[in-house]
C-alpha cells in the first residue's frame, strides 16, 4: 500500500495517456476542494472538462474523475496520489489503459534571466 503526506495542490497539471502503446501528452487545470476535484484542459483529442471526487482511505489519496470532451465522448479516470503524482487507469466502455498526471514545474527566474529557456 502508497502512503501519502503530500497534499494535493490545484494548478496546471501535465503528463500523459497511453493508448496501444504510445503515449499522448496532456494538460490540465485542476482544483481540489471539499472532496472535489474539477477542471479543464486539452490534448490531442480536442479540449475537455472535468469534474470528480477525491478521498483519503487509509492514507492513500484516491482520484476519479469524468473527463467529457467538448461535444464528443466521456472517459472515466481513476487514480492514486503515488509521490506528488496521480497515476491511474483511463476507462472507456472496454478499453482501458494507463496515465501520469504531474504539477507543472515553473520555469525559474534565473533560467528565464540566464536565457536558458528555450520555448
Amino acid at each position: 500500500m502508497i502512503r501519502q503526506s503530500v497534499d494535493l495542490v490545484s494548478g496546471i497539471w501535465e503528463g500523459h495517456y497511453q493508448q496501444v502503446g504510445r503515449r499522448f501528452p496532456q494538460k490540465m487545470t485542476l482544483e481540489f476542494a471539499d472532496g472535489l476535484v474539477r477542471g479543464d484542459g486539452v490534448d490531442l483529442i480536442g479540449t475537455f472538462t472535468l469534474d470528480g471526487e477525491y478521498r483519503v482511505d487509509q492514507g492513500v489519496i484516491r482520484i476519479g474523475w469524468i473527463k467529457t470532451y467538448d461535444g464528443a465522448h466521456s472517459v472515466l479516470y481513476l487514480g492514486i496520489l503515488d509521490g506528488g503524482a496521480i497515476t491511474g487507469q483511463w476507462r472507456i466502455d472496454w478499453f482501458a489503459d494507463r496515465f501520469v498526471l504531474e504539477p507543472a514545474r515553473e520555469v525559474s527566474r534565473t533560467a528565464k534571466r540566464e536565457g536558458r529557456l528555450i520555448e
